[in-house]
Formats: C-alpha cells, sequence, structure tokens
C-alpha cells in the first residue's frame, strides 16, 4: 500500500462524505463539520505536496511542508480525542478570528487610503457569506472575537494567557504550548524527534546544512546532498492511515459492508507485512 494509494484513499473518503444518502445529504454541515473537514483536506494537501517534491528528489525544500503536516495530525488528535464538536468548533472561531483581526490591521495599517478603501470594500463584499452576518471587516471582527470569548469561563484566572491556544480550553488548561499538547496526548517522542528539528529548518538557512566540501585530487568540490526521507514518508502514510480511521469512524460510515471497511483491510494487512518483512531481516 503505497503512500500514493494512502492519499487517494482519504481524499476519496471526503467525496464519500458529500455522496448521496450519505453524511451530508442526511445532515447539515455545522461549524464543527466546516474546521475538522478544513484541516483534514489541508493536511493532505500537503502530504500530496510533500510526495511530489520528494519524488523529484527536492527533499530540502520539504521540512516546513512536513512540520505543518505534523502540527495538523496533532490537532486532528487532540480534536477526536474526547468533546471533539466542542474542540472543533474552538478552533473554527479561533481560526476566522485571527483572520479578519489581520485583515483588519493590514487595511488599517496600509498607507495608501485609496488602496486601503478598495481592499476593505473588496473584503466587505467576500465576509457576506461568513455566519456572521455583520456587513462589514470591522464588524465581523468584533464578532468571532466575542464568540470565540465566550468559550472560555468568566472567573478562570489568566484568561488572557489561556485564550491564547484554542487547544487549552480544557478544564485543567494545561496545554498550554504545543510541546505541552503533545506530551498530553501521549506523542512526545513525535515533537522531539520530528517536529522540533523541522522548526528549527523552517527559517530560511536550513539549505546550509546541504552543501558538502569534499577533496578531489588537490582541489575542493562544493556538492549539495539531499538526505533520504523514508522514515519521514513512512510517518506521513502512518498518521494518514490514523486520520482516514479517525474521519470514518466519527462520521459513521464504516459499517461492516462499507467501502471504508475495506480500506480498514489493506491498512491492516500492510501493517503486518510491513512487520513481517522488518522481523525476517532481524533473523
Amino acid at each position: 500500500m503505497s503512500l500514493e494509494v494512502t492519499i487517494d484513499d482519504n481524499e476519496k473518503l471526503i467525496d464519500k462524505l458529500f455522496e448521496d444518502n450519505s453524511v451530508f445529504s442526511k445532515q447539515k454541515l455545522t461549524l464543527s463539520d466546516v474546521a475538522i473537514i478544513s484541516l483534514y483536506y489541508s493536511a493532505l494537501s500537503n502530504a500530496k505536496a510533500i510526495k511530489i517534491l520528494t519524488d523529484n528528489g527536492l527533499t530540502n525544500v520539504t521540512d516546513t511542508l512536513l512540520r505543518t503536516f505534523i502540527e495538523q495530525s496533532v490537532y486532528l488528535t487532540y480534536i477526536f480525542q474526547k468533546n471533539t464538536e466542542a474542540r472543533a468548533e474552538l478552533l473554527f472561531f479561533y481560526e476566522k478570528m485571527n483572520s479578519h483581526t489581520k485583515a483588519l490591521s493590514i487595511v488599517k495599517g496600509l498607507t495608501d487610503k485609496e488602496l486601503a478603501k478598495n481592499m476593505q470594500r473588496q473584503i466587505d463584499n467576500q465576509i457576506k457569506n461568513d455566519p456572521s452576518e455583520a456587513s462589514s471587516l470591522e464588524e465581523s471582527t468584533k464578532y468571532f472575537r466575542k464568540k470565540y470569548d465566550t468559550l472560555f469561563p468568566q472567573n478562570i484566572p489568566n484568561r488572557n494567557k489561556i485564550k491564547q491556544h484554542w487547544y487549552n480550553a480544557e478544564p485543567d488548561y494545561k496545554n498550554t504550548s504545543f510541546n505541552q499538547l503533545c506530551k498530553n496526548l501521549g506523542i512526545k517522542d513525535l515533537y522531539i524527534g520530528m517536529y522540533a528539528p523541522y522548526s528549527d529548518n523552517t527559517h530560511g538557512v536550513n539549505g546550509i546544512a546541504n552543501f558538502k566540501v569534499k577533496p578531489h585530487n588537490d582541489e575542493f568540490n562544493m556538492i549539495i546532498e539531499m538526505y533520504d526521507k523514508k522514515s519521514e514518508l513512512t510517518m506521513l502514510k502512518s498518521e494518514l492511515n490514523m486520520m482516514f480511521i479517525r474521519m470514518a469512524s466519527y462520521y459513521k460510515i464504516d459499517g461492516a459492508n462499507s467501502w471504508a471497511k475495506t480500506v480498514y483491510t489493506k491498512i491492516y494487512c500492510n501493517v503486518l507485512l510491513q512487520r513481517n518483512y522488518r522481523v525476517q531481516q532481524l533473523l
């Protein structure tokens, strides 16, 4: 079961959700559904981009995409852990609040007032489809900020600090950072082993590590070495398989004779084959 097949199965799952007589032909798409499916789709898009780049030998430019993919995978793990609808709704309003706040800041910061006016007009036309029912960017920004704010209890200490992270809205408020979130989810190794190094490589200077100087006769040659990312691609496929299982289970499209069950079987058989292959290598 290749990475390409795994990506295809996950993309097909999104289509299955919207087919006739399927989930969203029978029930309304909620804000939490929008957050979950958008996050899932974005993770798949990153996975596809990573595969295309690695297939073409461009492994030196995938670290940022891998970092983003891991972050999205962890968010989905957190959302599906429990209180799924509430957690997904928090993500929805957090992202809406952030995007509107940033757009408003950009418009207000423009020195070209005519450009700012035109940009504001275009944005105001776009936000008419938002659930805020606001008529302007400023109104919409206030609406989403208030909606996000009301999802946190009023009487907790350090409330403003807690609200900085949408994934910190649980009774214990222990997810004070992405690192802490990974620890609390029991995936600290993923953070230390992959996410943290990828984070270090997203600031524009990681390409230096790919340049090597090798002596040749009396001269020194500068060459570029691209490192093998087999372990990263294995992680990518594994996380995609877990996303598939969680999505199919949450939306209840994994019945006994369903298409999703056949994919489950493929995943299970593939894991067994890989495990047996590794055992044989050790013998």
